[in-house]
């Protein structure tokens, strides 16, 4: 009996968002994580499985490019909403990483690029800033659980993710500039004035004058109709339009704007304590915007599934996923931390935690769409695919499991030290 394709989507996409949503409930603690069940169905639906979906990256890269940014956009605006946004939480472990271990990450992926590889310098900084960012979107179970929650190890994670998604666009320019395709000024100054000072710290101004202009406007609007100033979807998307665009118009980058954005809000919700229309305004945002992101989360992940059935490297690149997870990570982490009051068990934890996902499945997009050569385009899609995948099986699985009993014993701590 044939199906019609439009039979066999419905059944699929019904199945897809069943599995979704009993992933947080009754299959929450099954030992296979819920993105690589997503993974291996878009594997099944693509051209290795049922054929439903034939996409090539390249080919449709606008496509990925948007979907994948949306998703991101998503994400980094929890990720800010649930943070503390005292200075010194940063200080102690996401700004340390989201320079030094990110930097670190860059260089030794585009030292092997170069010497074993045989990519041209700017190939080889471009596919280490590409894998360097670790993913705020499939980290859900290392992240904080609340906004209330100042665990170190799920603030650093939770901090790192939210920050090397935009500190990363730099050294993409950067690899971009080096191919020919983004200008770089003499001696690199367009660069560092414009690419790296400017646009990183505009970025974030930008943001936090967007989430405390709109956090303020939005509490008095409430107060003077006594009801919501808006419906909680538009708001959140007006919040992460506002902030992103404002950015991008200043040529900044839009990825720290929305984090900032969130942290903004974050704080002035905090200091309005003596209120609680802020606090009800950040909640309420703060679980549509988690609505948002799940959803889009489960449609991306699918299509990693069917994008790695077409570029799978496997056999070839492995090696450099496990590298990155298992040597410059780690030694990026220990060095970012060497000097910070965390405990050595959770640098480990903190090293081993670097899932890379739909961060890079953009950066690799964006420098696709803005000219990147076909030949070096397949040869660091298939690199950066690979690596994705084996992140998503290794990271997503292992994460539950070790924070499970990462949790069980920071309860044991502090019952006996209750006792």
């Amino acid at each position: 009996m044939s199906i019609e394709p439009v039979t066999a989507w419905s059944l699929l996409s019904g199945l897809i968002f069943l599995l979704s949503a009993l992933g947080r409930g009754p299959m929450r603690r099954w030992p296979v994580s819920m993105p690589a069940i997503f993974l291996l169905v878009g594997a099944a639906i693509g051209p290795w499985g049922l054929g439903l979906l034939d996409f090539e990256l390249i080919k449709h890269v606008k496509v990925v490019e948007s979907v994948s940014e949306v998703a991101v956009l998503i994400s980094l605006l929890t990720a800010g909403l649930q943070l503390k946004p005292q200075w010194h939480h940063y200080l102690r472990a996401p700004i340390p990483m989201a320079s030094v271990t990110m930097v670190v990450t860059i260089a030794g992926v585009a030292v092997v690029g170069m010497m074993m590889l045989d990519l041209p310098l700017g190939a080889a900084i471009l596919l280490g800033a590409v894998l360097a960012p670790t993913d705020p979107v499939l980290a859900s179970d290392v992240q904080v659980k609340h906004h209330q929650d100042t665990d170190r190890l799920r603030f650093a994670l939770t901090g790192e993710a939210g920050l090397n998604d935009g500190a990363a666009f730099p050294f993409i320019m950067l690899g971009l500039g080096l191919l020919g395709h983004h200008q770089l000024g003499e001696y690199g100054w367009r660069w560092i004035t414009v690419d790296l000072f400017w646009a990183t710290t505009a970025g974030l101004g930008v943001g936090w004058v967007s989430g405390y202009s709109v956090s303020r406007v939005a509490v008095w609007i409430r107060r003077q109709a006594n009801s919501p100033a808006a419906c909680e979807e538009a708001l959140t998307l007006g919040l992460i339009g506002l902030s992103y665009g404002a950015a991008l118009l200043l040529h900044a980058y839009g990825f720290l704007a929305v984090f900032a954005a969130g942290v903004a809000m974050r704080r002035y919700a905090e200091r309005q304590s003596d209120d609680e229309q802020p606090d009800k305004l950040m909640h309420t945002v703060t679980e549509v915007n988690d609505q948002f992101g799940h959803i889009i989360e489960v449609a991306v992940v699918v299509l990693v599934g069917v994008l790695a059935t077409s570029y799978w490297t496997m056999t070839s690149d492995w090696w450099i996923a496990m590298l990155v997870f298992f040597l410059f990570r780690p030694f990026g982490v220990l060095l970012a931390l060497a000097t910070k009051d965390i405990r050595f068990s959770q640098k480990i934890l903190i090293s081993l935690f670097g899932i890379r996902g739909i961060g890079s499945l953009y950066y690799l997009s964006y420098a696709i769409s803005h000219g990147l050569e076909e030949p070096i385009a397949n040869r660091l899609t298939g690199i950066v695919l690979t690596t994705i995948t084996l992140s998503i099986m290794i990271h997503s699985n292992a994460a539950s499991l070790m924070m499970r009993r990462y949790a069980e014993k920071d309860d044991t701590k502090t019952s006996a030290a209750s006792n």
